[in-house]
């Protein structure tokens, strides 16, 4: 194995993915653009949705059927605008009614809210609607309690509260990991893909692989040349994917207005990236990178053209997408011999490194399984590319 000569088809290759445009925008436009911008548009609209509809909930139009004069008057001193149509159900689908309160006869009576689920501010309303009778309802037991000589503090005998003693470290690290893991990995896949098409398919169609197999150069050589480009392309793409989630999260978290905002931003702000976490994810990352550089050259060697590569290199997404989504999961049991499976494995090592709880033993096994596979799957696409019954396949 000469070095040079590595090194040499590496520079070759990075310089042909610094020219193909596919490439640049799988790894560059999509973490660095298209991200802040997806994640901007929602932490901009959709907190003003919310706000509009909690607005629009104050001042709606209820329809009504109520026979007790108290609740009528609760509903009326709230601004909420009461009509009495004849169906109650129809006016709130029929957007007549943001919902429909309905009093039926019994021992007690009941009250009934009709919402439409589907709809933000029908179920804004809803809301709106059972607080203000529940107040109603409250305040009533309490009075009739006191008029009764029986004092109201019966109804509360103790208070029951819930604390979180779980660290803003913690909690950002559930946050971030549910995510990271799943998009991490996924993007991974996908920015090596059209790197890896060029230095294959791609070859084959300019008609230089001939050229470039009939140089006084290993196949082995060629072969490590153009994964550790296809690896380099990968790891960009996941260097590229971390900083701008980062950076996009941290400033949309503060663009976030709402009743739990402060507890948005504290959780999303507090990013946990130190020097330890870093290094386990580079560690968790780098094989991965190998192996997908590595499963990806083998199956797009097969293809004679690049839109044929794709054809075979779009399913192995959904393949990804899989392992990838479940460890992400909160809550999943696992046992070490999960920690075997590959992309499942560094899903869930990823969320456990941010948590700041992971197993060493399971890092361990996980690390060392990665490193096997991405061994695996480079000595077959080596051995694939040595097969000029693959490599010329008509």
């Amino acid at each position: 194995m000469r070095f040079s000569i590595v090194k040499a088809i590496f520079q070759r290759e990075m310089l042909d993915v610094a020219r193909d445009r596919r490439a640049l925008i799988s790894m560059v436009a999509v973490p660095l653009i298209v991200f802040p911008l997806l994640i901007s548009l929602m932490t901009r609209i959709i907190p003003r949705m919310q706000e509009k509809s909690e607005q629009d909930a104050k001042s709606a139009s209820i329809a009504v059927r109520i026979a007790t004069p108290s609740l009528r008057q609760a509903l009326e001193r709230s601004g909420l605008k009461l009509v009495e149509p004849e169906d109650l159900k129809g006016a709130v689908t029929g957007k007549s009614a943001s919902a429909a309160v309905e009093e039926t006869a019994g021992s007690p009576p009941a009250v009934h809210i009709y919402v439409d689920n589907s709809n933000q501010t029908s179920s804004a309303t809803g809301d709106r609607i059972r607080e203000l009778l529940t107040e109603l309802k409250d305040r009533e037991v309490r009075e009739g309690l006191s008029a009764s000589g029986i004092n109201p503090r019966v109804l509360t005998p103790f208070t029951v509260t819930r604390s979180n003693i779980a660290s803003d470290r913690k909690m950002s690290g559930a946050a971030w990991g549910s995510m990271l893991g799943y998009v991490l990995l996924l993007l991974m896949f996908q920015g090596g893909m059209y790197p890896v098409i060029d230095m294959t398919a791609g070859e084959k169609e300019r008609k230089t692989m001939e050229s470039l197999l009939a140089s006084p150069v290993h196949r082995s050589e060629i072969a490590l040349g153009k994964t550790l480009a296809a690896t380099v392309a990968i790891l960009a793409t996941a260097t590229l994917t971390l900083g701008s989630l980062v950076v996009s999260v941290k400033n949309g978290a503060s663009q976030v207005r709402g009743a739990k905002s402060e507890e948005f931003q504290q959780v999303m702000g507090t990013i946990p990236l130190d020097a330890h976490t870093l290094v386990l994810l580079a560690l968790t990352v780098l094989p991965m990178a190998i192996f997908a550089a590595s499963v990806m050259f083998a199956i797009a060697l097969f293809a004679r053209s690049s839109k044929e590569a794709q054809t075979y290199l779009l399913p192995l997404m959904f393949v990804v997408i899989f392992p990838a989504l479940l460890g992400g999961l909160p809550g999943l049991e696992t046992t070490p011999a999960l920690y075997l499976i590959p992309i499942f494995n560094a899903s869930q090592i990823i969320h456990g490194v941010l948590l700041g709880d992971v197993s060493m033993v399971n890092y361990g096994i996980t690390l060392a399984a990665n490193l096997a596979y991405a061994g695996l799957a480079f000595f077959l696409a080596t051995r694939m590319f040595q097969d000029e019954r693959v490599l010329f396949r008509s």
